[in-house]
């Protein structure tokens, strides 16, 4: 009889499931062809990180009112899917939109939320560390904004700051990076075997891009109050900057947590692939409207005929 013999039995608890009605939305807006040929696009999954390699625009893209039209109808039904999924009460998403500056965390995050309810998802935007943040370790800050059950949350960047930028400004050694990397893995992998459907998405930029982005802000008087030293600096070593992310990328990409990495320098089509991704994952959940209450549906209310007066 071997030590695993002699372990005193662990009752093992199911979780209780909400009583499910018909499967929401049957005919996938993102069918198993298309989601293939964006795995393939856009998915790590293995292969190298070197930004430079990796498209920051297409050649062959949609018109712009395609991407529009396109755009408006995956926002309308990831309003549907994530309502769903507050109802449902089960799952839980976290959405993660990293990048550099100007690639356009905010601007993707507001074209898939203007047609989602508020109650359904909510964004979190992670500034420099406060004084109370940089005293705890680097995921002290972050955890308490991960969606519980029922919840969708988009974090404008996130935890990765805490890796990125020590690499970039306090030249860390090999150690600290894996010591970071570790945890950051082991975060995400505590997230998904509790619940979580973690997804990843790095809005890639390129150089030129970044750089004329900079200077429409800095010429537009309602957005030059955006601009920071930090942003000059990431402007001005974006080698730097890119080189610090293919080290993370690579090495935070999980079969339980992978990343996307996203051509940013069009921004419709920037928006049209982060909403595609969404409404794709979403869709591959099995979110189904859970049944009504039985006292609800029980109700002698409904036997009634309307009075057709107002209260």
């Amino acid at each position: 009889m071997t030590k695993a013999d002699n372990k005193p039995e662990t009752k093992v608890t199911k979780r209780k499931e909400t009583k499910r009605s018909e499967k929401v939305l049957p005919d996938a807006l993102v069918p198993e062809s298309q989601w293939e040929i964006l795995g393939q696009a856009c998915m790590v999954n293995g292969k190298a990180v070197r930004l430079r390699q990796w498209p920051t625009r297409y050649g062959d893209m949609p018109s712009k009112e395609d991407m529009h039209e396109r755009v408006d109808q995956l926002s309308e039904r990831l309003n549907h899917l994530l309502t769903c999924l507050y109802a449902q009460g089960e799952h839980k998403l976290l959405v993660i939109l990293q990048g550099m500056d100007t690639a356009g965390k905010d601007g993707a995050a507001r074209a898939i939320m203007r047609s989602v309810h508020p109650m359904a998802l909510r964004m979190v935007s992670f500034k420099e560390p406060s004084e109370q943040e940089a005293a705890h370790d680097f995921l002290w800050r972050v955890h308490p904004h991960v969606p519980g059950a029922g919840q969708s949350v988009i974090f404008n960047r996130s935890h990765y700051d805490g890796i990125i930028m020590p690499i970039i400004h306090d030249n860390v050694s090999a150690t600290w990076l894996d010591e970071r990397i570790r945890q950051a893995n082991d975060f995400e992998r505590l997230l998904v075997e509790t619940g979580t459907t973690v997804l990843k998405i790095f809005l890639n930029i390129s150089r030129e891009e970044q750089h004329q982005r900079m200077i429409e802000r800095w010429e537009t008087p309602d957005k030059r109050w955006k601009l920071t030293e930090k942003d000059l600096h990431c402007g001005e070593n974006y080698s730097m900057y890119a080189n610090a992310y293919e080290q993370v990328l690579e090495k935070t990409c999980t079969k339980q947590a992978p990343w996307w990495i996203i051509p940013a320098d069009h921004k419709g089509f920037r928006n049209m692939l982060v909403a595609e991704i969404l409404v794709g994952t979403l869709e591959r959940m099995g979110l189904a409207w859970p049944e009504p209450d039985p006292a609800v549906a029980k109700s002698e209310f409904w036997k009634k005929p309307s009075t057709g007066q107002g209260a």
